[in-house]
């Protein structure tokens, strides 16, 4: 099944920017590996990973996607409790940390 507004999207914005996409493509896929494997943004990595896998869904490539689609979700939720083995145990108390400091300098700034 192909869906008419995606091979729109595909005609009018992907095509013309095949140069962007074929750079884009193999890097996101290539973080997301990256980012699940070492447990390293999970949540983000599966967020990423799940939207490309609906982009090849929607252009009507329809092998295991669905498969994947359904344990990207699993995935997903289990990433919000990620944290204890991978480098999310130090990297998202980091970015929090940074984030609320920055947060706190711009409200004093105001």
């Amino acid at each position: 099944m192909v869906y008419s507004w995606y091979v729109h999207f595909l005609d009018s914005f992907a095509l013309p920017n095949i140069d962007v996409f074929n750079f884009i493509v193999p890097w996101g896929e290539t973080l997301i590996g990256l980012g699940l494997l070492l447990g390293c943004l999970t949540t983000a990595a599966m967020f990423f990973g799940l939207v490309m896998n609906f982009s090849f869904f929607l252009a009507g490539t329809v092998s295991h996607n669905p498969t994947d689609i359904f344990l990207g979700f699993i995935i997903l939720a289990a990433g919000f409790n990620a944290g204890k083995y991978g480098l999310d145990r130090w990297v998202v108390p980091f970015i929090r940390k940074t984030a609320k400091t920055y947060s706190e300098k711009s409200k004093a700034a105001a």
